[in-house]
């Protein structure tokens, strides 16, 4: 947990010092654990949506404000195709980017937000690869939402206006 804790708070250089400030753990031994373990992503994903779905959802009962679930896409763009590199970058591909006009080699990603009362919490980022299509992505994550405890609402971009979802958050308690 230290090591999430270390990822939030300010100051964040993604150095092993910044895990052991948080931690009773010597530097050395966040190390080797980042190094030489197997990392369970699922576990850690589930992890910090319960923990992101406390704070927010709590938040929203204390105060009565409303919940926002924040959708939205970007592109990590890189500077050469795999074709082209001398080491190629898995999972990377050419996605159309709207911002550019254009298509645009690199990692696409679709992000949900939770938000209240000025909170703003990362509860899912997802690696878009082709295999599933963004919108199944962000109805999945929809599914997988607990009913909020006040009125609280879905905000996205032109993109995600799609029956499916609006009706799958619907479902889950978020107006659009």
């Amino acid at each position: 947990m230290s090591i999430l804790i270390s990822i939030f708070i300010s100051g964040y250089h993604g150095k092993t010092t910044d895990f052991a400030k948080n931690s009773s753990c010597h530097r050395m031994t966040i190390a080797h654990f980042l190094n030489s373990r197997k990392w369970d992503d699922s576990l850690l994903s589930d992890t910090l949506k319960c923990s992101v779905i406390e704070i927010i959802y709590s938040e929203a009962a204390r105060t009565g404000k409303p919940v926002f679930c924040i959708v939205d896409d970007t592109i990590a763009s890189k500077t050469k195709p795999s074709s082209q590199a001398l080491h190629p970058i898995e999972d990377a591909y050419f996605h159309q980017s709207h911002l550019k006009g254009k298509q645009d080699y690199g990692h696409q990603a679709v992000a949900v937000m939770l938000s209240c009362n000025g909170i703003v919490l990362n509860y899912a980022f997802v690696m878009y690869n082709n295999s599933i299509s963004k919108i199944d992505i962000v109805q999945s994550i929809a599914k997988e939402l607990p009913v909020p405890p006040v009125m609280s609402y879905f905000l996205c971009d032109c993109w995600y206006v799609s029956e499916k979802i609006i009706n799958t958050f619907a479902q889950r308690g978020f107006h659009t």
